[in-house]
């Protein structure tokens, strides 16, 4: 079925643009401007602000928690707040669990509502060169790095990491297990893994992104998910959130202020499919599929 999405307010890259969108079936076929020609069923939403499904991660899906509890979880945290993509974690501890991990995790998600991502967290000391590669050859998207304290980042031979990711610069991402306290130090923990992964060319954001928390349009670039998530686009899926417009905050030139902390959507279609309609959530088990990334960053202007 083909119909159109007229005057909707959709929200790209911290900008809204109005516009009608065209879709055929469960894909956009096209967005103008202005569409007056066709002849389509018309759905006006001009009361409503268009945002991308949103893509989080998680840390938890990977320990393979009770169906019950995998359901609870995906609809009170993901679905309830328009999450249509998920980034699950894998906590490995060496290079030998990598597959393993990633095939059990694969596997415990074939129950997933939304389409998901496979990610890796491992620890600074069992970081390699070969794991590099292994990650690289399993289209990993982001490697989590815990990090004990800022004198470990000096031991890495960063010379060595960086070349392992050639063509594959996909995000390394600090998680600070003990964060310095010291009012002399302050944010020098950052500051020096800043300047490694700037001196050494490697992808990276400063902290690691919170569970249930849309994940920045930065990130997704770097991680290679965007455009094929978190974008409105022509050939693209059908993931939407419509938020109420009247529940908006305006700036200086009359533009909505979206915050997510302080909304949550009114509906979200996921692929065409509806996972959440007023206050009623739907979960539809085996309904996500596997996602693979391409080539990271292939959208950043420079890393």
């Amino acid at each position: 079925m083909t119909y159109l999405i007229e005057e909707a307010n959709v929200l790209k890259e911290n900008k809204v643009e109005q516009c009608s969108i065209v879709v055929k079936d469960t894909n956009i076929d096209y967005i103008s401007n202005s569409i007056t020609r066709f002849n389509f069923m018309r759905m006006n939403l001009s009361n409503y602000l268009l945002t991308p499904g949103h893509v989080m991660m998680n840390f938890s899906f990977a320990n393979n928690l009770p169906f019950h509890e995998f359901k609870e979880t995906m609809k009170t945290h993901y679905l309830q707040k328009g999450c249509t993509t998920v980034i699950v974690i894998c906590d490995v501890s060496h290079e030998r669990e990598l597959k393993n991990k990633i095939e059990k995790t694969r596997h415990y998600l074939l129950n997933s509502p939304i389409d998901f991502y496979i990610g890796v967290k491992i620890s600074l000391k069992a970081l390699t060169p070969s794991f590099i590669r292994a990650c690289k050859k399993m289209k990993i998207p982001v490697v989590i790095v815990d990090i004990n304290n800022e004198q470990e980042l000096l031991t890495v031979p960063w010379g060595w990491i960086k070349e392992a990711f050639h063509p594959y610069f996909f995000p390394l991402i600090p998680r600070w297990q003990q964060r310095e306290k010291s009012i002399f130090n302050g944010n020098k923990h950052i500051h020096l893994w800043e300047e490694l992964m700037s001196n050494h060319g490697i992808p990276t954001v400063n902290s690691c992104p919170e569970e249930h928390v849309p994940l920045s349009m930065d990130l997704l670039k770097k991680m290679g998910i965007y455009p094929a998530k978190g974008d409105i686009r022509i050939r693209g899926m059908l993931d939407y959130n419509l938020y109420q417009m009247e529940e908006m905050s305006y700036s200086v030139e009359g533009k909505p202020m979206f915050d997510y902390n302080l909304h949550t959507p009114t509906l979200t279609m996921h692929k065409g499919k509806f996972l959440k309609v007023g206050a009623e959530v739907f979960f539809y088990p085996g309904f996500g599929s596997e996602c693979k990334v391409i080539l990271p960053g292939h959208f950043v202007s420079s890393r």
